[in-house]
């Protein structure tokens, strides 16, 4: 019975040395390939600059599968072009590859950003009435040498809720950057992104967004709104 003794405490060991940061990375790396979707894709922006307010909102319809991303609705679109015997229309499915990929397939790009993270904080913390973990990460703004050369102030949190899975419920980005261009002009932007994803079959997708973008560019202010919603077809 001895030799189960130091088994035991190598599991405890691998156990406490877990962390949520690595549990997060570990289930998204795990997801199989995403099965066939199609998900209505609602967007709404406003913009605001010099007192002047833009807004637009759309609705597109995107299947994704093993072929790739295509757009089957598009209210920007006035008449859309099919190619005939298809039901394609030209360009469509790499169109919606690179425009929706981050509704649709979010697992990538949040592995991209978590790379640098650390992890400062972690406890339990119950997210819309479902057990959960709260994560406080360190995020990298992936600057390049020209770029720090401006900053005076580049902040960037994000906060992450995960369920029992490792998989994310929910993921608050919080950024400000200071620079100085143009030696005496300066630069400031604030956002602010809310994230709730949800499980559909074997794959993750962003049930809503919401961004929040403030700032000022040579005395001058902007700010702009934008929230997304995606539901599964």
């Amino acid at each position: 019975m001895r030799p189960a003794l130091p088994l035991a405490l190598l599991l405890c060991g691998a156990l406490l040395r877990a962390d949520g940061l690595s549990d997060l990375k570990a289930a998204l790396k795990g997801l199989p390939a995403p099965s066939k979707v199609k998900v209505k894709v609602e967007a709404e922006s406003l913009e605001r600059e010099s007192g002047k307010d833009r807004t637009e909102r759309r609705t597109t319809v995107v299947e994704d599968g093993s072929e790739g991303m295509r757009v089957l609705e598009d209210s920007r679109a006035a008449a859309p072009a099919k190619a005939k015997g298809s039901n394609r229309a030209p360009g469509a499915a790499k169109k919606g590859s690179g425009e929706f990929h981050g509704e649709l397939r979010p697992a990538e790009g949040l592995l991209e950003q978590l790379e640098k993270a650390r992890l400062l904080e972690e406890k339990a913390e119950a997210y819309e009435g479902r057990p959960a973990r709260r994560l406080r990460l360190a995020m990298d703004l992936d600057l390049d040498a020209e770029a720090r050369n401006h900053i005076k102030k580049a902040d960037y949190e994000a906060t992450v809720w995960i369920g029992p899975d490792g998989l994310p419920l929910a993921m608050d980005h919080r950024i400000e950057v200071r620079a100085r261009v143009l030696l005496l002009a300066s630069v400031w932007t604030k956002i602010d992104i809310r994230q709730r994803f949800q499980r559909a079959q074997d794959r993750l997708l962003v049930l809503e967004e919401h961004a929040d973008v403030q700032g000022s560019a040579l005395g001058k202010s902007f700010s702009a709104k934008e929230t997304t919603r995606c539901t599964v077809l």
